[in-house]
């Protein structure tokens, strides 16, 4: 989204959410291509974008529709974040 990467899961409190609370630096471990990427995340807590999150996430990922939620249920209790590769001076800087 915006070229950010939004990570979601169905309603309820997650630990990891939490933690990026108190922490908002951490690092993405992509398995294809493997990959090790600094973010910086950001919860997202605007009514208006997490439904626009959580219409996209049905649309792109039907599983997220089977999973005995709506969409209310979704924007009002999924744990929602953004993740924005942190830049250094041009460019995401991969960990190794």
């Amino acid at each position: 989204m915006d070229g950010r990467i939004v990570v979601t899961g169905t309603p309820g409190a997650r630990h990891w959410l939490a933690n990026l609370r108190e922490h908002a630096g951490a690092v993405l471990h992509l398995r294809e291509p493997v990959q090790h990427l600094e973010v910086l995340a950001e919860e997202v807590t605007d009514a208006a974008t997490r439904r626009r999150i959580a219409e996209q996430a049905w649309r792109v990922q039907p599983w997220y529709a089977t999973q005995g939620y709506s969409v209310e249920d979704w924007v009002s209790g999924s744990p929602m974040v953004l993740l924005t590769p942190h830049f250094g001076d041009e460019a995401a800087r991969p960990v190794r």
